[in-house]
């Protein structure tokens, strides 16, 4: 799963340094990680059964015996489920200081179809910042979401819809036709992707990796893709092939995808997370 960094303008862990606190939150996740092998190697994850039931009349001193059972152990693939939520979470905290997991119902992003897909889909090799602010020409913007991996920078920009067809224009809008219903206008986001790279390349004008605009449709399609482009258009027909190869370029991580990463989290606005709850 990659690591998010930054979601929108919460201040994040890795803001201070984003060297340390990546190698604290690696450190974090091995201990817990091997405390968690332990509590299930000894049956403790799971709590007791307990069996409660009335004693006859005439035991007036004690009207009820409560028997404990022994908990059912998780099935190891019960236990790998419970260390993925736990990671989920985990790497919330460090992206966004201040989080607890009563926090999560009310964060609607974590719900959103473009952050579950980078969260799980996208090696542990990659960062990303789910649409981060930054401060332009005076102005606070929000960006494209930017993942950034040992090589190549990818924004991206994710079109949801299932088995859709998107008909690219350079209109500010194009339309989008759903396998049913009516056809709909949808932002151009090649509009968006080209402000995100103008300001990247402002703010790492010594980046000697790829920068690359991504459209993305997992399950949709493009239609009238001009065949002179700047910006990558992955559909539903190539999606898989073209992930495989992301994932397959990102074997490790980079001292100078690190340092990439904390030159872009110096630019980003920051707001503390109970501010950001109460908008």
């Amino acid at each position: 799963m990659a690591i998010p960094i930054k979601i929108f303008d919460v201040i994040s862990k890795y803001e201070r340094n984003m060297l340390d606190q990546f190698n604290r939150f690696q450190e974090y996740i091995e201990s817990d990680t091997a405390r968690m092998r332990r509590l299930h190697d000894s049956n403790r994850l799971t709590p007791p059964e307990i069996m409660e039931f009335e004693n006859p009349w005439w035991k007036f001193w004690r009207r009820t015996e409560r028997i404990e059972l022994e908990a059912n152990p998780l099935t190891e693939k019960q236990f790998q489920t419970l260390l993925t939520n736990r990671r989920r979470i985990q790497k919330l905290q460090f992206a966004c200081e201040g989080a607890t997991e009563a926090d999560m119902p009310l964060l609607a992003f974590l719900r959103d179809y473009s952050y579950r897909h980078m969260l799980t889909e996208w090696n542990e090799h990659h960062f990303f910042m789910y649409r981060p602010v930054v401060e332009w020409n005076g102005a606070m913007v929000e960006l494209s979401h930017i993942i950034v991996g040992p090589s190549h920078i990818y924004l991206v920009e994710w079109l949801e819809g299932d088995r859709s067809i998107y008909h690219v224009s350079k209109q500010k809008t194009w339309i989008h036709q759903p396998l049913k219903g009516e056809n709909k206008r949808v932002v151009n986001p090649l509009i968006a992707l080209t402000r995100t790279e103008e300001i990247v390349r402002q703010f790492l004008p010594s980046y000697d990796g790829v920068i690359q605009k991504v459209a993305l449709a997992p399950n949709g399609y493009f239609d009238h893709v001009p065949e002179t482009r700047a910006t990558q258009f992955v559909s539903r027909s190539d999606y898989d092939q073209w992930m495989k190869q992301v994932n397959a370029r990102a074997s490790i991580v980079k001292a100078q995808q690190i340092r990439d990463v904390a030159k872009l989290l110096d630019t980003t606005a920051q707001m503390p997370f109970r501010q950001f709850l109460d908008q």
